[in-house]
Parts: structure tokens; sequence; C-alpha cells
């Protein structure tokens, strides 16, 4: 079975998550716990938001930060660590995911399981996929014998909430989740009752009080809808992505355009890529250079990276000169480039704030 993609498009933009040392270090709060996965000659470690480094690179894997905790692989098992370094959940596992309100699915050999932030199994190792807990639900997918994977939504206590029935799932967003049917795609609520029908040829999680929709098969149209199913925004974009900071990019014949809720365009410009925005700033293109514009269009920091990420409490990660280091809202290098760009986690982070962390909202 096709597993329902988180990420959706694949942006031009190109995210990062490294980060460097300071010029002139600002003290760290001792109660501040933010770490920031880095990357340095092929071996990951974690800094503070002022660039000082607290867990050195070690590691031949390792993951952001979340809830507390961070897997981190120790003799090619994966385990957890909290922000001082120290292992506090055992190297068990085959892989890991994150952990989201108090839960994380790891692997055993091909199959996965759930753990609570003590390391104790809260189910068996039994699903042959899995996403994060969000709003009380995880969706999985499970492979019972003589029977095609279904998919279904285990509830806090680990056990099923909703049977699996589904042929695929998604997350639970702002109270609905998106379920496929057959061919189709539609939304339950958290009863499980079928709240907007399977008539969509993909369908993903709501944001912003909108979803994005595909009609017209694989190769059809992307619109949006709001949480009575109706279209809003109509399906008229050759490729589009979610909402994030209340903006989507939708992308028309002649390029990308960024839109607010009710569809109308919120700058008079077209771009040659997408771009995401977060705390109301957004990386931008322009001359093959990276630069931040705001939600009027304006760049308030000029094209100057090589490549630039999304604003997360106050920091984006940009890289120069090969090497990354993070920038404050003025533009400002506040973290000297000179680290690893590392891709996979670049990934791993944008998933995890615009998709995966929005559902905190």
């Amino acid at each position: 079975m096709k597993r329902f993609v988180m990420l959706g498009l694949a942006l031009l933009m190109i995210m990062a998550v490294s980060s460097g040392c300071t010029k002139a270090r600002k003290a760290l709060d001792k109660n501040d716990t933010y770490r920031i996965l880095v990357k340095k000659n092929g071996k990951y470690g974690y800094i503070a938001r002022n660039g000082e480094m607290i867990i050195p690179p070690q590691y031949e894997h390792a993951a952001m930060f979340s809830e507390g905790l961070a897997a981190v692989r120790i003799n090619n098992k994966d385990g957890f660590i909290d922000p001082s370094g120290k292992v506090v959940i055992q190297p068990l596992y085959d892989g890991t995911s994150v952990f989201r309100e108090g839960k994380c699915a790891v692997l055993f050999g091909d199959r996965w399981a759930y753990i609570d932030r003590k390391g104790v199994m809260l189910t068996e190792a039994h699903y042959i996929a899995t996403f994060a807990f969000c709003e009380g639900f995880a969706s999985v997918v499970a492979a019972e014998a003589k029977t095609d994977p279904k998919a279904g939504f285990l509830g806090n206590s680990g056990k099923y909430a909703i049977a699996p029935r589904f042929d695929d799932a998604s997350i639970f967003s702002e109270g609905m989740a998106a379920v496929k049917i057959g061919k189709k795609w539609g939304y339950i609520d958290k009863t499980a009752k079928l709240v907007i029908p399977a008539t969509f040829d993909e369908a993903k999680p709501f944001s912003d009080g909108r979803a994005q929709v595909l009609i017209n098969g694989k190769y059809g149209l992307h619109g949006y809808i709001e949480h009575s199913g109706k279209i809003v925004i109509p399906a008229e974009y050759d490729q589009a992505t979610g909402f994030s900071d209340g903006v989507a990019a939708v992308k028309a014949k002649d390029g990308w355009q960024l839109i607010d809720t009710t569809g109308k365009q919120i700058v008079n410009k077209l771009f040659k890529s997408a771009t995401i925005y977060s705390e109301g700033l957004a990386p931008v293109g322009e001359e093959k250079k990276i630069g931040y514009m705001d939600k009027a269009g304006n760049i308030v920091i000029k094209p100057q990276f090589e490549a630039g990420s999304i604003f997360v409490e106050g920091l984006a990660p940009v890289r120069k000169g090969g090497k990354c280091g993070f920038i404050d809202k003025t533009g400002n290098m506040v973290i000297e480039p000179q680290f690893d760009w590392d891709q996979r986690s670049i990934d791993m982070f944008v998933t995890y704030y615009t998709m995966i962390g929005s559902t905190k909202k």
C-alpha cells in the first residue's frame, strides 16, 4: 500500500537545521533546554540557541529534539538522550519517530510499536507504518493475517480508538483526519464518522481552517476545502502546498502565487518556486540568492544566502560558504556558519514544525 506522503510538494527552497558558533555569544539561561541538531565532519551533536556546543558531535545518526528527548544511534541501535546529553532511554531500537503528546513510535525489525517518555512499551511491535500522535490519536497501518493492510487510529491508551478499516489514513488536525476508502479520500471526525465524503484523489491535513485536496485524478487540480467539505478556494492549480502561518503557495501556468485563506493573492508577484511562511517571514530567491520577505512582499532581509529555511523561535538557518549558520529576524548572523549542510535533518525539521508541529495550535 502506498503510504500517505506528509511532505506533499517538494519545495525548491532548500531547508536547513544546522548552525555554528557566535561571534559574541550571549549567556545561556540555565533553564533553556532548547537544542539544535548540528552535523560536523559527518557526526551529529547539539548546540544551544546561543551557539554554545552542549552535546559535541559524536553520533553517526541523530534526530531533532521533541518534547525534551532526541533519538541518537549508539552501537547501531537507537535510544534517547535528554538536553544534557544523558541517555535516558537505552538504545534498543532499529528506528524511531519523534515524541508527540508523550509518545513515540519505535522500530523492531520491520514492525513499529509505541513507547512513553520512560521507554515503557505502550503497544506490541505490530504496525508496518505509523504517524506521530496528534490530538490524542495516532494513525497506524496494521497487517493482519489473510487480509490486506488496513489503517486505523490508536488512542492514548495504545489500544485502537478507531478500528483499522481504511486503505490509508493521515493525522488528526483541527478535529478531523483524512482517510482513504478504496481509491478516494475523505475525512472522519474523532468518533470515526465520515463527515466529508471520500470524493478526492488526494486530501491533506487541515491547517488554518483549510485542507488541500486534489480532484480529477492523479494529475488533476488542487484546491482547498473548509471543515464542512465545501471547496472555498477553487481547484484550479497544478500544484499547491498546505497553509502555514495563514499563507499557501499555489502554482498556475505562469508560476507560483502566494494566497491567504480566502484565496486572495497576498503578493502581486509570481515566483519560480514555492516557499513557506513562519513567524511572518518566508525565504525567497532572487538571482540565485535567498533572502526573506514579509507578507506584504517586502524584502526585509536582502538575498545573500545560498539557501535558507523557516524561522522557528526567532532564528532561521541559512547556508553561506557551503556551511550553516543562524540569522535573527533582522538578518543578523547570530550563529556563524561552520557546520555541515544535512538534507535529512532539513526535511525532519521542516516537516515537524510546519506539519506535525502545527497541530499544537
